[in-house]
């Protein structure tokens, strides 16, 4: 699943087995998009941010973890 943010930013995310959002649907900032597959530690979700079709790294720019 690609979510474009507009000003060429692009996340990507893989391995969700189940889609809550359609193509074209507009989503507020951390709505969830779908369920990864498996359970426990089976459970993985593959995380891109792109600018400009280039890969980049997302840790300076997401919020800090508590």
């Amino acid at each position: 699943m690609l979510v474009d943010h507009g000003g060429g930013w692009v996340t990507a995310y893989g391995h969700l087995a189940k889609l809550v959002v359609r193509q074209g649907e507009r989503v507020a900032s951390g709505a969830r998009l779908g369920f990864t597959g498996g359970s426990g530690t089976d459970a993985r979700l593959h995380f891109e941010l792109r600018r400009d079709n280039e890969p980049r790294d997302p840790l300076p720019l997401l919020p800090p973890r508590f």
